[in-house]
């Protein structure tokens, strides 16, 4: 797809270009609100942990960029462009020698003065600064630094990308954040770097009312293809399809991420939602959907065992209980009730571990497994009776 420079479609020489850039980083952008509706579903649904909860994130300790991938503009010195020259006319009636005018100063871009060593040299100390500040929380600096960094080369790609990323964590600048972006998109350089294809994700997802998830997939999907072990944009990638009900697309998704960081609750946790949302693609085939509801127990108690206080496992694992019925290994009369008290038991720890972010649907669910419960309950209670009425029956009757 080919993205115009705003400049109503025409091409900007190299130094109006790093004026435009310039301006566009002293513009206050208007904020960009909302967030991600993406939540853990009830019974039947897609259930993790869900964007809404916290999966929309950039926490990719292998991602990003830093000083060892700064590359210097060797490339010579872009082109210049210069104020006309203003014939003078001649001094009284026009006679005597015309005066030579005056020889323009030429208009520098930013850092054109400096020699391409210098220029990687400042660029390097500007990213290193920055990277600093950006992973200390100081995203002022961050910003600062990149700054520097685009005045001494204003194609540096590197400092497009910590400028753009320290903008969205600021927060309130998703606009900026993006068009800075879009430049650097537009350079090759720019347009392989995976976190580029994260940081616009990752935007197009904050969107209100979910209008650019698409684009939002898109964008997850080819930093996945450019990183392949990018756990944050295969995290992302796999919530949206969890949403989506593409379970299939879902499990193939966490499983990478498992497969790359296996010390992940939050992973093992989606994971075990969608291995829950694929049992129900098996509706004729019980060993199948069995297969992948245990599958779906498992991943759950690992996030459990990993991180005990996680509360989504719970809430997941509870939903699982409660959704799966009949469940394997609970098909007689006493192991419905054991599943619907293990569904209780997991929704009432999710409550007390998740405290005021606990899932709001928690004690609607609780109160459906407690009415089935008794339910279930009741109707043995009865059979039993039946039974010993029979038994008993039997017993009076003459030989």
């Amino acid at each position: 797809m080919t993205h115009m420079d705003r400049t109503g479609g025409r091409r900007v020489p190299s130094v109006m270009r790093a004026v435009w850039l310039v301006a566009l980083l002293t513009i206050s952008a208007a904020a960009c609100g909302g967030s991600s509706k993406k939540a853990a579903s009830g019974p039947g649904g897609s259930g993790g942990d869900g964007k809404g909860s916290g999966s929309v994130i950039y926490e990719d300790q292998k991602g990003g960029y830093g000083a060892g991938d700064v590359t210097a503009d060797d490339g010579g010195t872009p082109p210049q462009d210069v104020e006309p020259v203003v014939d003078q006319p001649p001094p009284g009636d026009g006679a005597g020698k015309r005066p030579e005018a005056p020889r323009p100063e030429p208009l520098k871009p930013p850092g054109n003065d400096l020699t391409p060593g210098q220029k990687a040299a400042k660029v390097e100390a500007a990213l290193k600064k920055g990277m600093g500040n950006l992973k200390g929380g100081n995203l002022d600096g961050a910003i600062n630094e990149a700054k520097i960094a685009l005045d001494a080369d204003e194609t540096a790609v590197e400092a497009m990308l910590l400028l753009a990323h320290a903008y969205y964590l600021k927060g309130g600048y998703d606009d900026k954040a993006e068009a800075i972006l879009e430049i650097a998109r537009k350079n090759p350089e720019g347009a392989n770097k995976a976190i580029l294809w994260m940081l616009l994700g990752l935007i197009y997802d904050r969107t209100p009312d979910g209008v650019r998830e698409d684009l939002a997939l898109s964008a997850y999907e080819k930093a996945c293809d450019l990183k392949d072990d990018y756990v944050a944009a295969w995290t992302n990638r796999g919530a949206i399809y969890l949403e989506r009900k593409r379970f299939a697309d879902a499990v193939r998704a966490y499983e990478k991420v498992v497969s790359i960081q296996a010390q992940t609750p939050r992973g093992h946790t989606n994971l075990g939602s969608a291995y829950r949302g694929r049992s129900a693609d098996f509706p004729s085939d019980p060993a199948q959907r069995d297969a992948f509801l245990q599958k779906a127990e498992t991943e759950l108690k690992t996030a459990m065992t990993q991180q005990p206080g996680y509360a989504p496992a719970y809430f997941n694992l509870g939903l699982l209980y409660l959704d799966a019925d009949p469940y394997p290994g609970m098909t007689d009369d006493a192991g419905k009730l054991k599943r619907l008290t293990l569904a209780m038991k997991y929704l009432n720890e999710h409550r007390l571990k998740g405290g005021p972010k606990a899932d709001p649907r928690v004690d609607e669910y609780v109160a459906v497994a407690q009415k089935q419960y008794d339910k279930e309950q009741k109707k043995q209670d009865l059979k039993r009776k039946r039974e010993a009425e029979k038994k008993k029956e039997a017993a009076e009757k003459p030989q």
